[in-house]
């Protein structure tokens, strides 16, 4: 392998990373208190306990790895929507939020994307953002699994009020709802209008639902290919369940996140270096946080569960770096990266940054901000680890997003707890719902 650079595995060239989907633990294998390779010794027959036992559960209709990702049905149903759609419009609005349009956004990365996200809410900009869209080119998918999501509706109902203005005769060709199957508001909503539904399966929870229709509309709408996403997801899957032992990228990082948290390092820091791996960042935060967050027992009972954060690189090192390096000792580091070598860097760029020419370009520079980084992090004694995304192309993200769905359900097993439902959140909205009741 020749000299190593810093505490995770060489490069392959001065701003040319791996071209693929990869995991490097070997930062964490030498120097974590938490992770070894005597641990994936020691926890081998349990791994592969948990891997037989969710390669079985697959294999049932209630469980979300029965239904992702799909087939050819699946994707031809995905290519007719969004065929139908981009006949209509030029661009698309996705109302959702959470796990509606997480998995979605990491898709449509993109200066020249041609798909807009209304989220959450905020009164103060939520004009402009409307303002902004051209809605007489406008198609709108709303996005909601249970079809009751209170921001869904809210901004569903105001884009549907500017849809309907510029274009009344023909805001319903316009418009698809995803949705579980069901009878709620958004439901009926459609029924009585004529909106098409493209289902999520019901066995598919929101956070799980990136390789359904939740993700792939949008992304199909954008150009991005539905027949390589889902292959890709498909090879994610055969990685997440049928590989054994280190090998299993899924097993790997349960492992890492179980054990370093029965160690004390509870904070999960995701450092996506980039748009599109920052975005990745946000969507395992969400997958981690709702799967892993559990309250065993009724009172107050036993309280698990690792804090996923996601930061963006390089701007959070100089938010962020100096607490992560010196401050508690509770946290561990995965870096999110992505090859991507941008611009060449020309004359008057190197004169101007001082850089050598031996840095070839833009994404040269960004790889020695996150080796620097994670460098430094592993000499002040944090753990650090690394899952590169690859070319950040269909397959590779496929692949990535059953990688971290699949590590998610096997880390549950590890800390006793159920990776599906969110007790939590449902009782956040019936509060919310409570509160507007009594204004």
């Amino acid at each position: 392998m020749g000299r190593r650079q810093g505490p995770l595995a060489p490069a392959q060239g001065a701003g040319h990373t791996l071209s693929m989907p990869s995991l490097d633990l070997s930062g964490m294998l030498e120097s974590s208190p938490a992770v070894s390779s005597a641990a994936f010794e020691n926890m081998g027959p349990t791994l592969e306990g948990l891997r037989q036992t969710v390669l079985a559960l697959a294999r049932l209709e209630t469980h979300p790895f029965h239904h992702t990702p799909g087939g050819p049905a699946l994707e031809a149903e995905v290519r007719h929507a969004a065929r139908a759609l981009r006949r209509e419009a030029e661009v698309l609005v996705v109302a959702g939020i959470g796990g509606s349009s997480l998995g979605a956004r990491v898709l449509c990365a993109g200066p020249r994307s041609r798909v807009r996200f209304l989220e959450g809410l905020d009164p103060a900009t939520l004009p402009a953002r409307l303002q902004a869209i051209p809605w007489e080119k406008a198609a709108l998918a709303v996005v909601s699994k249970s079809g009751g999501t209170l921001e869904t509706s809210l901004n569903a109902a105001f884009a549907l009020e500017a849809l309907q203005k510029a274009c009344p005769d023909r805001w319903r060709s316009r418009t698809v709802l995803v949705a579980s199957p069901g009878d709620g508001p958004l439901h009926r909503w459609a029924r009585e209008e004529g909106i098409p539904l493209l289902a999520i399966p019901p066995a598919v929870g929101g956070r799980y639902s990136v390789l359904t229709p939740a993700g792939l509309l949008p992304a199909a709408f954008d150009g991005v290919d539905p027949s390589a996403l889902l292959a890709g997801g498909r090879l994610g899957a055969d990685k997440a369940l049928l590989l054994q032992g280190a090998r299993n990228p899924a097993l790997a990082l349960a492992l890492v996140l179980a054990g370093h948290y029965l160690k004390g390092m509870t904070e999960a820091v995701l450092w996506g270096y980039g748009e599109r791996p920052f975005l990745f960042a946000r969507w395992v935060q969400q997958l981690w946080g709702e799967s892993l967050g559990r309250r065993l027992g009724d009172g107050d009972g036993h309280r698990v569960g690792p804090t996923p954060l996601a930061c963006l690189g390089s701007e959070d090192q100089h938010s962020l770096l100096q607490l992560f390096s010196d401050g508690p000792r509770n946290r561990w580091v995965l870096f999110l990266t992505e090859e991507a070598p941008g611009p060449p860097l020309t004359p008057f760029v190197r004169s101007f940054t001082g850089l050598s020419p031996r840095v070839p370009n833009a994404g040269a520079v960004q790889e020695a901000l996150w080796r620097g980084t994670a460098q430094a992090l592993a000499e002040s004694g944090v753990p650090v680890a690394r899952y590169h995304l690859g070319t950040g192309g269909a397959g590779d993200l496929g692949e990535a997003f059953f990688v971290f769905m699949a590590a998610t359900v096997y880390a549950a097993a590890l800390f006793e707890v159920d990776p599906f439902g969110q007790p939590g959140v449902e009782a956040g909205k019936r509060l919310t719902r409570r509160i507007l009741e009594g204004a």
